[in-house]
């Protein structure tokens, strides 16, 4: 995982991620005056705009948009700021090689490069949301780090993760969104082992921010 945060300067946060073969440019820009049909009287309004590494953006983009707000939603203290609009723009810049599964790769990376440009915006936040990917392969075995194309090629399932952190630890299973062959046994195999990854991505996510304040 490489992260550099304040990315783009005419924004309030920003954030360039990338992750094994998939890289995106986050931007946050808000609270700030929305038009009135998105007006909300009580709490911050959010948009979310998701742009594909080529072309134009499709229902696929509409999806992922979904997906990422039913995430963010829930640790904004979006309360703090009623009647404004907090704008969140996407650009994917590289996508992995396999397309029919790479919707999994996009989507963590999106959802964590949104949270560290949020954390870069000043945004206030009730809790970090972090995702992370599991494939299961053919032979039944978890692979959860070093995710490359031809993993993905040779897989059962492939599993995204995100849990809500509370008081430095995951807490709330805020989304999983799944592609392939599971069952039940499966599942409970994929939760444990992203409950670990997610700790370790935490303590990673906490020592980068803490380096950027000291310095």
């Amino acid at each position: 995982m490489n992260v550099q945060t304040g990315y783009l300067q005419n924004v309030d946060g920003s954030c360039l991620y990338s992750l094994n073969s998939t890289k995106v440019i986050s931007s946050v820009t808000g609270p700030i005056e929305p038009k009135p049909r998105q007006e909300l009287p009580t709490q911050l309004a959010i948009e979310i705009n998701l742009r594909p590494a080529t072309g134009v953006p499709t229902t696929r983009e509409i999806t992922l948009q979904d997906k990422i707000r039913t995430v963010i939603t829930p640790i904004l203290a979006s309360y703090k700021f009623p009647r404004q609009l907090c704008q969140i723009t996407l650009q994917l810049l590289q996508s992995g090689e396999t397309e029919s599964l790479f919707n999994q790769l996009e989507l963590a990376a999106c959802i964590n490069s949104t949270v560290f440009a949020l954390v870069d915006s000043g945004v206030p936040l009730k809790n970090l949301a972090i995702a992370t990917t599991i494939v299961i392969d053919s032979n039944n075995n978890i692979i959860h780090e070093n995710i490359t194309d031809d993993i993905l090629k040779n897989n059962k399932s492939v599993h995204v993760i995100v849990y809500q952190i509370e008081n430095n630890k995951p807490s709330n299973l805020l989304l999983m969104d799944s592609h392939g062959d599971f069952d039940e046994q499966d599942v409970l195999k994929v939760l444990e082992a992203s409950e670990s990854n997610v700790r370790q991505l935490n303590k990673s996510f906490r020592e980068y921010i803490q380096s950027k304040l000291s310095n």
